[in-house]
């Protein structure tokens, strides 16, 4: 009798355990595919990447596409066609056509673009608030600008810039942000805004801030991939300021770098990752990550920020919670 309850209690300790686990996944298999792993927001998603590799476990294969246009739509074949991996993820528009394809020639593969929302409602977005971490970039270069020549390297003009890469959407978005904010912190202060044609062209780059900076523009806002390492060199050149995007690029021009705007490309990788791994399907659609998740962020460099009056602060302060509250709306780029 004795043994007999003892069975009973060990069988049910084990399907207790078994219904606490039935969501979980025992091993998730993720790809990625980038031409952009070894710089700036590409190195952020390797980092959420790995992370997520170290903490649970999983499978990962990560494939540089490099600059070969004609293999595109090739390597995403190679990657779906044997159903390996449980999420694909895809970072750079000149991917979008290669992964529309393949997303038709295989519906059955999850692919997960980041940075932006496709037509295709059969693909996983993992889409950020940009135009919310750029609201706050443009409150802090319009309330640095209205101090005029107190402020080290700010001149009376009243002006503040912008350098974008391509004229795409999601560019677009950053600009009406930057924009925005900067009218609702300092409406005296005006916007000058450019476009390189090309994420690829750090010598563009310098070329049009230090254009922006000959008209009277004191703080840049680069958002131009690798073309804005270009900016960021010419605000030294110019000793004016510029504003990072993505990553952290106070140390690519120390003195001259306000901020950086950091879209964090880790956090979204990592909490897909995480969903799936515990039970929580990944499925087709758009996860935007916004200040409140701390997908989007502004970190003032740390050699600057001693140089901030306090009520700057704290008004940025202020921004950023009304726009978690909801209080500020930010209309976003079409």
């Amino acid at each position: 009798m004795r043994n007999l309850f003892k069975k009973y209690v060990v069988a049910g300790a084990m399907l207790a355990a078994s219904i606490g686990t039935a969501g979980a996944q025992d091993k998730v298999s993720v790809a990625a595919i980038s031409g952009y792993f070894a710089q700036g927001f590409g190195v952020s998603i390797v980092n959420g990447l790995n992370r997520a590799k170290d903490e649970f476990g999983i499978d990962l294969k990560l494939v540089d596409t490099g600059n070969r246009a004609l293999d595109y739509e090739e390597q995403f074949a190679n990657l779906a066609k044997d159903g390996q991996y449980d999420l694909i993820f895809v970072m750079g528009w000149e991917l979008v056509d290669a992964l529309q394809k393949a997303s038709e020639a295989y519906p059955n593969q999850r692919f997960v673009f980041i940075d932006g929302v496709l037509d295709s409602d059969k693909i996983v977005y993992a889409n950020f608030a940009e135009e919310q971490g750029s609201f706050v970039a443009g409150a802090l270069a319009g309330l640095i600008e209205n101090q005029g020549s107190s402020f080290d390297k700010i001149s009376d003009g009243k002006a503040i810039g912008f350098v974008g890469g391509r004229d795409i959407p999601v560019i677009r978005n950053f600009l009406g942000g930057y924009e925005q904010g900067a009218k609702y912190a300092a409406p005296e202060v005006k916007v000058n805004s450019v476009f390189a044609g090309t994420f690829d062209d750090p010598a563009k780059g310098s070329e049009l801030a230090l254009a922006l900076y000959g008209q009277g523009t004191d703080i840049v806002y680069n958002v131009a991939g690798p073309t804005g390492e270009g900016v960021m060199q010419a605000s030294a050149a110019a000793d004016k300021y510029s504003i990072g995007v993505d990553v952290d690029m106070c140390g690519s021009a120390p003195g001259n770098v306000l901020a950086s705007m950091l879209k964090r490309g880790d956090i979204a990788v990592y909490t897909l990752i995480k969903d799936e791994v515990e039970g929580r399907k990944v499925t087709p659609g758009t996860r935007t990550f916004d200040l409140a998740s701390g997908g989007v962020e502004v970190k003032v460099c740390d050699d600057i920020a001693a140089n901030i009056p306090s009520e700057i602060t704290a008004k940025l302060d202020e921004i950023k919670k009304e726009i978690v509250d909801g209080k500020i709306e930010i209309t976003k780029a079409k």
